[in-house]
Formats: structure tokens, sequence, C-alpha cells
């Protein structure tokens, strides 16, 4: 060994305050009707910008819109207005405004969606799919909603279910454009035999009033932009609505139908809430409008009936790939006297994955806990396949808070 003076050694621990990395859980895509811009952009290229700034670089302003008639800046601004998106990676597609909203997300129809998905290498965790009809357009109805949004909404699940087995999770939203306005006789999302089961897919039909009542060609739209950006400014875990986050940057909330959400009773609000719509209400005694929950358009039986429970479902799925595809084709160590699994490859296999969900998940506060389970009792000499079961416990959400209050003779 050799010698040297004596000293008093010190380091550096950089790793004290437990801070953690970036998330990428925020990447987003939106898909937007509008027109190419020569020297930047033809229909169906897959722009990419990390602020507003960008986008207005490529001749998406404000000027834009309202020359095409369109909501592309709109829905971009909308994005960004968040401050916690700042810096962001969006992906946008602009597609021409005669594109149907159930081809931009057919499976099958490699030009728009499914072009964007394959182009960000799975990075797009949340897509928010847009239409601004061209005059032409002609639309048909049934149970306040243009059938061809209806067939958008089955459309997208498909498409998630695609990406899913493709490894590639995603929330989908769509912009419910035009919402006929009748209350009792819209579709109830939540209903499993005439809803539309999609349980990785949401309808947001709440609108900037001021705006749509100032641009003609906005006076259906709904902002999808803006919930879009909210749900990537947040924690996987935490509802689009939660209160604490603030009001929404708009003075009067509307619907797609034109109408304030005001002209709409507290029963109306309720039972659209109830069919699993999104949109922007008011609080009694509290300023500005927020939105109203994180539905997904599925039953209430199922796991991902919000959106923050299908984010956390799907962001512990790409964990998980991401942990075990580098055990792919290694050795497994068995039991001599049975052929079965081995304690220690079980306690392998269980403890690297609790490792990771709880480096990525739980250090964030985005769920309690973690606990995987490996079977020994498993023949992977004749079948070649190890099965890991694994268990989260989510954080709750205070949905509701019932309050009772009374007089008492002393306290």
């Amino acid at each position: 060994m050799a010698h040297t003076l004596p000293n008093v050694n010190v380091a550096i621990d950089n790793d004290r305050l437990g801070r953690i990395a970036p998330s990428s859980d925020g990447v987003s895509g939106l898909i937007l009707s509008g027109v190419a811009v020569g020297g930047s952009f033809v229909l169906g290229d897959i722009l990419e910008g990390n602020s507003l700034a960008d986008f207005e670089a490529l001749g998406i302003t404000q000027a834009y819109d309202t020359t095409n008639t369109t909501n592309a800046w709109k829905h971009i601004s909308d994005f960004y207005s968040w401050s916690e998106n700042k810096g962001l990676k969006l992906y946008v597609m602009v597609v021409a405004k005669t594109v149907l909203m159930s081809a931009l997300v057919d499976k099958t129809n490699a030009n728009y969606a499914k072009k964007m998905l394959i182009a960000a290498n799975g990075n797009v965790k949340l897509l928010g799919v847009c239409r601004t009809p061209d005059g032409a357009y002609t639309p048909t109805y049934a149970a306040q909603l243009d059938t061809d949004i209806a067939l958008a909404m089955a459309n997208a699940q498909a498409l998630y279910d695609d990406e899913f087995n493709l490894f590639r999770p995603l929330q989908i939203f769509i912009e419910g454009y035009n919402w006929q306005g009748s209350v009792a006789t819209s579709t109830n999302m939540r209903d499993p035999l005439t809803g539309f089961n999609a349980n990785r897919v949401s309808l947001v039909i709440g609108n900037d009033n001021d705006y749509s009542t100032a641009n003609a060609w906005a006076a259906k739209y709904a902002s999808l932009g803006l919930f879009l950006g909210r749900e990537a400014a947040i924690p996987v875990n935490r509802n689009a609505g939660r209160v604490k986050d603030g009001k929404l940057p708009l003075i009067n909330a509307g619907f797609s139908n034109g109408n304030k959400v005001t002209t709409y009773t507290d029963a109306n609000l309720d039972t659209l809430d109830d069919f699993g719509y999104i949109f922007f209400r008011p609080f009694t005694g509290k300023a500005g409008y927020y939105i109203n929950d994180d539905h997904t358009a599925s039953p209430y039986n199922q796991d991902a009936l919000y959106i923050s429970h299908g984010r956390v479902l799907d962001k512990a799925a790409r964990i998980a790939r991401k942990v075990y595809v580098d055990e792919i084709l290694d050795e497994v160590q068995v039991e001599a006297s049975t052929g079965k699994l081995a304690p220690s490859t079980c306690k392998h296999y269980q403890g690297i994955i609790e490792k990771a969900i709880n480096d990525e998940m739980a250090s964030r506060g985005e769920i309690v806990a973690v606990s995987a389970y490996v079977d020994p009792d498993q023949d992977v000499l004749t079948t070649d396949t190890i099965n890991i079961e694994v268990d989260i416990v989510k954080t709750g959400t205070s949905r509701k808070i019932k309050v009772v209050i009374g007089f008492a003779a002393s306290v």
C-alpha cells in the first residue's frame, strides 16, 4: 500500500436533497386543422417545438388562425399557457380541414396519428386531436354528438390498444366539436351498453366562451389544447381538475354548442359529469372556472375510469417493459431437485421492478407502494416464460368532501 501524508478526505454527496430528474410524462402531440406554410411545412409534416415561439417561427401565428379560419395557434397557445409547460416537447401535425376526426385516429391510417406516434418513437404520452371542419362539411348527429366524433372515440380506443401492444401506451383526448347542447339526450359515456367503452379516451366539450363568440370559425370549438396542456403540466396521478392548481386562464367558460356554462343548471352540470364529459365549471364563492374532472369514456367498473388512473397504469407498464427487456434471453437459475425457479431468481425479478417503480413513481408521490411477486412454482425449463405479478397502491382523490356542521353547548 502506498504511503500518503496524514490528511482529512472530504467528498461531496450530490444526492442528499433527493432531487428528482425531470419527467417526460408530459410530452404531448397535437393534430390540428389548417393549411401548409410555404418554406416551413406541408400538411402531414411532424413539427416539433418546445415553446409557442417555436411554432410561431414556423408560421403558426394568431394571424394564421384568422387568415385560415382555424384554431391551430389557439390550441398551441393554450397548451403553453400553463407555466409548467415552458420548454416541454410538443409534436404538432397540421392536416386539411376535410380530414375526418375518425380518420385522424384510425390505427390503419398511416398518415395521421399513427404516423406521429411512430415518428416520436414512443415519446408521446398524451395525444390531443382537434378538427375545424371546412364550410362544406355536413355533420350528422346522434345523441347530441357528430357521428364522426362517436366513431373517432371508438377508433381512438383501438389505436390505444394497438399502441399498448407496441409498448407505446398513451392517453387520447378528442375535441368534442359542436356538441348540440341537450343534456338529457346526450350520450352517456359511462353506460357499458350505449357508451364508447374507451378507457384511455376522453371527450372535451368545454371552451373559452369569449374566444368562441368573438371568432365565427371557432363558434363550436372545444378547448382541447387548454385541457391537454393541463394534463401535460401535472404528475400522472393528479386529477386535472385539482382546485389547488389554480383557476383556468379564461374569463367566461362555455360549451362547444356556443352557450355559456352559466346558462345551465347545477343539475345539468351534474348530469354531464355523470355522463363522463370534460368541461369547465365554477365553484360558488370562488373566482374563476375549473376542470370538472378527468373522466375517460368508460364504465364505472373499469380500473381506468379516470385519466389519472390510466396514466399511472401505463407509466408502470412502460417501466416494466424497460426493466425486463434487459432480462430477455438471460440465463435463469433453477432448483436442481425440481427444475423450478430458484428463490434467488424470484427475488431478483421482484426486486428490480419494485426498485424501478419506486424510483420513478413512488419517489415522485405518484403511487403509495408497489409489490411484485414471482411464483417459484413455474416450469421455465418447459415454457421459457416467467410470470410476474405487480401490485400498485395508487394515491386517492378527494372527489367529494362531506362536512357536518352544527351547534354544540361547548367546545
